[in-house]
């Protein structure tokens, strides 16, 4: 699997991620936060981080295929990953513990793949 691919997939896997979240933002809020997920605050910033995430994954996805442009999207992934890992380690203290660890991994995760693939692709 070459770099090209693997941001293909890193983007459809953001598509995916941001779809979830901005179409169940309960559950999705749920297993970051936890039950303060529940909350119609706590939903519209789901749904908002959810259009962000398909946005960026859809921006990829199109430059990608235009052959120009994929290392700034990627780059964008990469910044707002990192974003989320650090509101993560944030509030690491008052979020459950299974939820803190998971989002923490496949956050900080994503922000490292996405940072080298800026370098490799276009």
């Amino acid at each position: 699997m070459d770099e090209r691919e693997r941001a293909r997939y890193l983007a459809l896997g953001r598509l995916g991620v941001g779809a979830t979240m901005f179409l169940a933002p309960k559950w999705t809020g749920r297993t970051w936060v936890g039950r303060q997920a529940d909350t119609s605050g706590a939903k519209t910033i789901t749904r908002g981080f959810g259009a962000r995430d398909a946005a960026i994954g859809l921006g990829l996805l199109m430059a990608l295929e235009d052959g120009k442009g994929a290392s700034r999207w990627l780059v964008a992934g990469a910044l707002s990953d990192a974003g989320d890992t650090l509101s993560t380690l944030f509030s690491w203290s008052r979020l459950p513990r299974l939820a803190r660890l998971t989002i923490l991994a496949g956050a900080a995760g994503s922000c490292v793949l996405g940072a080298w693939l800026s370098t490799r692709v276009d």
